[in-house]
C-alpha cells in the first residue's frame, strides 16, 4: 500500500497555480485580504485539482470536488473528495508557507502538518489537546522536548478527524488517545470508522512536525517537493 505525498512551496507556486483554478474559485482568493491566507488558498486549491486531473484525465478546471459533510447536512465543511473518482481519498494540509496532499487508493487518510517555531501556551495546550494517559506521558517531558511531544500529539489527532471527518465537536481532542500506533476513542461517535485507525509520524523538514492516519498498517509513503503544482504526477 503506497500513500504518495506532494509538498509546495505556496509563495513560489502561487503564479503559476492560479491558472489551475475556476474563475469562482479565482474569485473567492481576490476577496481574502491577506496574502498569506490567498497564497496557501490558491495553491491548495490548486494541489486538488492538478491531482483530480492526473487521476481523471481531464483538464484541472472541469475536476469535480465536492466538501459535502457526511455526517451531516452542510456542503461545505466535509472532507474534500472527487466526485468521480471517490476510491481514491486525499487530505490536505497547509503551515507556514507549505501545502501539503496526500493521497491513495485501498485506504482512507488525513494528514496534518504543524510549523514547529508556532508560538504556544504550553498548560492551555496540554487542557486542550491530551487525554489521561497523554497527560502522564508528557510528565516525563519539559523544554523543547515537551513542545515537539504537543505538537506531536496535536498533528497526530488534526490527522485522525481528518480521516474520519468529524470536527471538534463532534469528537474533543482529549477523546482521542494518539500515544500508540493505534487510534483510541472514548465512545462511538457516529460515523466512526469500523477499521482501526494507524498513525504514522513524517519527517518532510521545513522545521515542521507532521502525521498520517491510514486505516491500513504500516504504510508505503512517498514523499516529492514539487517546484510548481503542474509538475504533479501519479
Amino acid at each position: 500500500m503506497i500513500v504518495r505525498m506532494w509538498v509546495v512551496e505556496a509563495e513560489r507556486a502561487e503564479g503559476e497555480a492560479r491558472g489551475l483554478l475556476t474563475p469562482a474559485e479565482l474569485a473567492r482568493a481576490d476577496e481574502l485580504g491577506r496574502e498569506q491566507v490567498r497564497r496557501t488558498f490558491v495553491t491548495s486549491r490548486a494541489v486538488q485539482r492538478a491531482l483530480g486531473a492526473r487521476y481523471l484525465g481531464v483538464p484541472a478546471t472541469e475536476v469535480g470536488i465536492s466538501r459535502a459533510c457526511s455526517h451531516c447536512a452542510d456542503d461545505g465543511h466535509g472532507k474534500p473528495h472527487f466526485t468521480a473518482a471517490p476510491e481514491l481519498d486525499f487530505s490536505v494540509s497547509h503551515t507556514g508557507d507549505l501545502v501539503v496532499i496526500a493521497a491513495a487508493t485501498g485506504t482512507r487518510v488525513g494528514l496534518d502538518v504543524e510549523l514547529g517555531s508556532r508560538t504556544i501556551e504550553i498548560e492551555e495546550m496540554v487542557r486542550m489537546l491530551a487525554s489521561e494517559s497523554e497527560q502522564r506521558s508528557l510528565d516525563g517531558h519539559s523544554g523543547e522536548s515537551l513542545r515537539t511531544a504537543l505538537f506531536r500529539i496535536w498533528a497526530r489527532k488534526e490527522a485522525t478527524v481528518k480521516l474520519t471527518g468529524h470536527g471538534l465537536l463532534q469528537v474533543p481532542f482529549p477523546a482521542l488517545s494518539v500515544d500508540g500506533p493505534v487510534v483510541r476513542v472514548d465512545g462511538s461517535p457516529d460515523g466512526w470508522p469500523e477499521e482501526a485507525i494507524h498513525l504514522t509520524d513524517l519527517s518532510i523538514g521545513h522545521g515542521t512536525v507532521a502525521a498520517l492516519a491510514t486505516t491500513v498498517p504500516s504504510p508505503e509513503i512517498d514523499v516529492v517537493t514539487l517546484p510548481r503544482v503542474a509538475d504533479l504526477s501519479l
